[in-house]
């Protein structure tokens, strides 16, 4: 009789247990983006040559703000990578400016660590693992390891030329596994500049991408 109690005891808490768990389920906790990222304003003689692009994954920490789990918070840790192809050069003075000829594939790529926030908007349940999403972000990247290739020349490490830190918003939505993912900056890249070019006040980089997320 005492195990049978014991029994029933267990099973009850066993499950009550996995009924709140269930009001509190987690999703898409890892991360992993591949973008086309381009220059968003016009400035006069620039000319994005090749194909700029970067990618992004992390961990996010995602927290159930209702009882369903279909809205939450996402706060992450994730590492970035990107490589811009453009007629950006090192001018005498060690500014960037637009170089004369257009047809040059200078390479500018850095790293980044990154600080992710999203508001998280879906369709899912406990049992369903393919549904609708929409995730609206905000990110806080830390820029580091700047790295410039012209297109006749050596590759040479950079301080100081892109900004140590740079903000974007963000936004992802699809279903089950492919997801699009746009993005576009709040801070201009370029930390030095020709003044004649105003590359620091305009170059701003926003990408498009697809975007997979894992429990």
């Amino acid at each position: 009789m005492r195990l049978m109690l014991l029994i029933t005891f267990s099973l009850f808490n066993t499950l009550n247990g996995q009924e709140n768990k269930n009001l509190k389920y987690k999703e898409d906790q890892i991360y992993f983006n591949f973008n086309f990222d381009f220059q968003l304003k016009s400035i006069e003689g620039y000319q994005q040559n090749g194909f700029s692009r970067s990618f992004n994954l992390g961990l996010l920490r995602d927290i159930s703000i209702n009882k369903k789990g279909n809205m939450a918070l996402g706060f992450g840790l994730g590492y970035g990578y990107s490589r811009l192809v453009n007629n950006l050069d090192v001018g005498q003075d060690l500014n960037f400016i637009v170089d004369g000829n257009s047809a040059l594939r200078n390479r500018l790529s850095y790293h980044t660590i990154q600080f992710p926030i999203e508001l998280r908007i879906r369709t899912s349940t406990l049992e369903s693992f393919a549904f609708w999403r929409v995730y609206l972000g905000y990110r806080l990247n830390y820029n580091f390891l700047t790295k410039y290739k012209p297109f006749f020349g050596r590759k040479s490490t950079l301080k100081n030329y892109v900004s140590d830190f740079s903000h974007c918003l963000s936004l992802s939505l699809g279903f089950n596994t492919w997801n699009i993912r746009f993005e576009t900056g709040l801070s201009p890249l370029i930390k030095i500049s020709s003044t004649s070019n105003n590359l620091n006040n305009d170059f701003y980089i926003s990408s498009v991408g697809l975007v997979f997320y894992l429990l």
